[in-house]
């Protein structure tokens, strides 16, 4: 669906005018989630998002230049958004690699982006097979027995590989630390 949104609404919802401020939500509230929803399937964070992606465009709105429509634009903002939800929800399910990772978590690393840039450092120092079996088992949320037969090896090989990339993971985060 295009959405006809003229270079005067759009200066005056630059210029901050209350009315065309509510216009603008009103008219892109629905599409702008929908279009949220489809790449975010949790409907409370998908609500989130989509209030997030309208303050992010309010506070970028100056940046706008109108080379796209408005709504291609503000997708491009919840693009944006919906990367950082993923890349916070990664580093969530990254901790849980580490037993204990809670108390293991240092006082220096105090928001989600320490933890999450802590967290891709660690493994990049992986080696790729270990990196694809922890993806597989804690991002991807894959039974042993799947990841068995994906990759055509006994269950015990693969726990016993899972076992040794954990303990890796644990070895290089402590040294990050």
């Amino acid at each position: 669906m295009k959405y006809n949104y003229s270079e005067a609404d759009v200066l005056l919802l630059q210029s901050g005018d209350v009315r065309a401020v509510e216009r603008w939500f009103r008219t892109f509230q629905k599409p702008l989630f929908a279009f949220i929803l489809t790449r975010v399937s949790d409907l409370h964070d998908a609500e989130e998002l989509c209030q997030n992606t309208f303050l992010s465009c309010l506070e970028t709105l100056p940046l706008y230049r109108g080379t796209s429509s408005l709504f291609t634009w503000m997708c491009a903002v919840a693009k944006h958004e919906i990367a950082d939800y993923f890349r916070k929800k990664y580093a969530k399910r990254a901790l849980q690699l580490i037993p204990f990772g809670e108390t293991l978590l240092p006082e220096h690393l105090h928001t989600m982006h320490d933890v999450s840039d802590t967290v891709r450092r660690v493994l990049k120092k992986l080696t790729q097979k270990e990196r694809e079996l922890l993806f597989l088992k804690y991002i991807d949320n894959a039974s042993v027995k799947s990841i068995a037969h994906s990759l055509g090896m006994s269950m015990k090989s693969i726990e016993s590989m899972l076992y040794r990339a954990r303990k890796a993971f644990q070895r290089i985060y402590a040294e990050h630390i």
